[in-house]
């Protein structure tokens, strides 16, 4: 027995009083709160995103609690106190007793415990909760716009970062700000021009480094920072920095110093050296605290960059194990005896050289002293990841931000490669995403859940929904307007080039009606694909629905199970319409939903939803048939199973071959059926064995469109 037979609905309505947020859910302890429901309050809950939204939406959850003052957020005698607070973690799970155990209808954060008294009795008292799902957290506040390079560095924060300095402050900048809480700003001395140095490898900055602005200190600027002091056994350390410089150099330049003061250290001091004096190279060079140095390595270089740089030791023994990289290159190693101390300062051009005039421009940020030797270096850390697919951008922005996302294996024909990652915050930065790919967002228990475009292709139907057995309630509600219609799209790839598409003929008959998106595309040539493809989805007016599906009923309850496993993307329809819906199976895409749950006997669900025929593309093998823009018909009456069909030239004639029927065409709004075409010209005689398939029953005038009823239509 279960929900399906006419048991009651099981509901469960848990919080997480005093959860870490910044933890993984996995470890947040739950307390069971469904002995205070009050049931004849009903559950809300909104999921999805209206048809007019254009970002992912929050969901919403609200329900009502009786309050015997453990719900009540200042009273210090609740058994929940000091955690009765806003943003706790929330769950509501319903089991519908079919062994499949507990469904989530909602994941969320508490936004407000309201405690109210109806009636105005004292005698009685409820906290009617509201919470919202973890968008409605990440979208708090005003974030900042930050770099890759520092969303990076900040996600591997906690690997055993010491100090870190993005420099890339404005212009007007004294000092450099830290990255992290509690390590004192970077002192600026000399000439040091903030902003000032610009790292971008396009005019507009379309291939860039993974960094803001970061100052200039060629004229004589330099920065110093002290350095926590680390844990790691054995002792080790790692530098790194982010820089650009030129290469004209006439003398030996200091270009960064790290020192190493400790008792019993064999080096105090460690300087990276560029020499154009006599030797052309760069140079490690370790000093004692005598002044005494020694070349740990050398080479017959100078690197350059813009590219990280990662200079890292460890104390091997009575050895120090030196590594150096540049970039994701390993470009020398080496070993020096001597005991290893702790990083206590870092600065860099400490010596305050001002470089000789004439291309060389020393710019330097994102300063990193990490506790041991392991170091976050990607190539895409660095040159902001351009070509990057996008839901492996969006999946690489929510594992920097700690959120969890769900999504599916996309194969490599059905990526959207990205142009370079920009500033952001972070939800702009997974909207940019889902924009590009067309995909959506939505979100899964406390994290996210990426439906990529590739997936949204000929989708499965998740729900169908038999209007003949009474499981669609209410009245059928299509709205047959143009609030999304779009007949001229231009796309624009920011910062590069665009393309346009536009109809005609809806031009003409509606107006111009036009959208711009601005695409973070990785190349122009992706342009006019999208415009084509922009143009299909929303060249044509479509007609949305709002359906009711009420799942007490007998009918509606074995919708349940199915309707559960529904989400934002999720294919639904519903067979044996009414006639006036004119046909017979209406056949949309899920975007938004409302859910009221009133005890555990009534459960109602109301849908919005769009056409989802706009997502059936052509399949190798698939019944698609290419269609035929501009063929029309000569006159033909209600009754007649032939007619006379002419096509276009550039078209040209429709086919004739017996293998390729019978086959559905469309006259006007009817759907009849072919058995074959002959004539070899432009104008052909179709020969029909069935007329109103699709209910529709009526003469057609002469000029009327035919096409193909489900014609091929090729993917972005």
């Amino acid at each position: 027995m279960g929900w399906a037979d006419g048991d009651p609905l099981g509901v469960r309505i848990r919080a997480a009083f005093g959860a870490d947020l910044t933890a993984d859910p996995a470890t947040w302890s739950w307390t069971d709160l469904t002995a205070y429901w009050r049931p004849s309050d009903p559950i809300e809950l909104e999921w999805g995103r209206q048809s007019s939204a254009t970002r992912p939406e929050s969901s919403t959850c609200a329900l009502t609690l009786r309050n015997d003052g453990r719900f009540t957020a200042d009273n210090a005698m609740s058994p929940y106190w000091p955690h009765v607070r806003t943003w706790t973690p929330l769950s509501v799970d319903v089991d519908l007793g079919d062994g499949a155990g507990w469904r989530n209808r909602h994941s969320g954060h508490v936004r407000s415990w309201s405690v109210t008294w109806p009636g105005r009795s004292g005698k009685l008292a409820v906290a009617r909760i509201e919470s919202v799902g973890v968008l409605g957290r990440l979208g708090r506040g005003s974030p900042p716009n930050r770099s890759p390079m520092n969303r990076t560095i900040l996600a591997a924060a906690g690997d055993g970062l010491l100090a870190y300095w993005p420099c890339e402050d404005e212009a007007d900048a004294t000092q450099a700000a830290s990255g992290i809480r509690g390590v004192a700003p970077m002192r600026a001395d000399g000439a040091v021009e903030f902003a000032a140095g610009d790292v971008n490898v396009t005019v507009a900055g379309t291939r860039r480094y993974g960094t803001k602005r970061l100052p200039l200190l060629t004229n004589g600027g330099s920065l110093t920072g002290r350095v926590p002091a680390g844990t790691s056994s054995p002792v080790a350390w790692s530098v790194q920095t982010f820089w650009q410089a030129g290469n004209s150099l006439d003398l030996d330049v200091v270009m960064l110093r790290w020192t190493t003061p400790a008792a019993g250290a064999t080096f105090t001091r460690w300087d990276w050296v560029d020499s154009y004096n006599d030797v052309f190279g760069t140079y490690l060079v370790a000093y004692t605290a005598a002044g005494a140095p020694t070349v740990v390595w050398s080479a017959p270089t100078s690197y350059v960059g813009p590219a990280d740089l990662v200079i890292s030791a460890i104390q091997n023994g009575g050895n120090i194990d030196v590594t150096i990289r540049f970039s994701e290159s390993i470009i020398g190693t080496a070993t020096v005896t001597g005991t290893l101390a702790r990083i206590d300062t870092v600065a860099l051009n400490p010596d305050q050289f001002v470089f000789s005039p004439g291309g060389f421009r020393f710019g330097a940020g994102h300063l990193r002293v990490w506790d041991g030797l392991s170091v976050p270096l990607d190539t895409s850390l660095v040159d902001a990841s351009p070509g990057e697919a996008a839901h492996l951008r969006l999946a690489r922005l929510c594992a920097e931000d700690g959120v969890a996302l769900s999504v599916p294996t996309v194969p490599d024909e059905g990526t959207t490669a990205m142009g370079v990652q920009p500033d952001g915050t972070p939800l702009d930065l997974y909207q940019q995403c889902e924009q590009v790919d067309l995909g959506i967002i939505s979100e899964s228990g406390h994290g996210l859940a990426y439906l990529p475009r590739w997936s949204r292709y000929a989708a499965p139907v998740a729900l169908t929904i038999d209007a003949a057995d009474r499981q669609l309630g209410g009245n059928l509600r299509p709205a047959d307007n143009d609030q999304q219609l779009r007949n001229h799209w231009t796309v624009t790839r920011i910062g590069g080039s665009s393309a346009f598409a536009d109809d005609k003929e809806s031009i003409t008959q509606r107006g111009l009606i036009p959208s711009s998106p601005r695409l973070n595309l990785a190349a122009d040539n992706q342009l006019q694909h999208h415009a084509n493809w922009r143009l299909w989805m929303y060249g044509q007016a479509g007609t949305r629905h709002r359906l009711t599906v009420p799942l007490h009923t007998r009918a509606g309850r074995g919708l349940t199970a199915a309707w559960v496993a529904c989400k934002p993307g999720s294919r639904v329809q519903v067979v044996n319409a009414p006639d006036a819906a004119t046909t017979d199976a209406i056949d949309q895409t899920l975007v938004h939903a409302r859910e009221t749950i009133t005890g555990r006997r009534r459960w109602t669900v109301e849908l919005a939803t769009e056409p989802a025929g706009r997502w059936d593309v052509a399949v190798v093998d698939g019944p698609q048939r290419v269609g035929a823009d501009g063929s029309t018909t000569a006159a033909v009456d209600a009754a007649a199973l032939t007619l006379t069909m002419t096509s276009t030239t550039a078209n040209g004639p429709w086919t004739t071959q017996a293998e390729d029927f019978p086959m559905d065409l469309r006259i006007g709004g009817e759907r009849v059926t072919a058995t074959g075409i002959t004539g070899t010209g432009l104008t052909q005689t179709v020969t029909l064995s069935a007329r109103s398939v699709n209910g529709v029953s009526r003469a057609w005038p002469d000029g009327t469109e035919v096409q193909v009823w489900d014609p091929a239509v090729v993917p972005l």
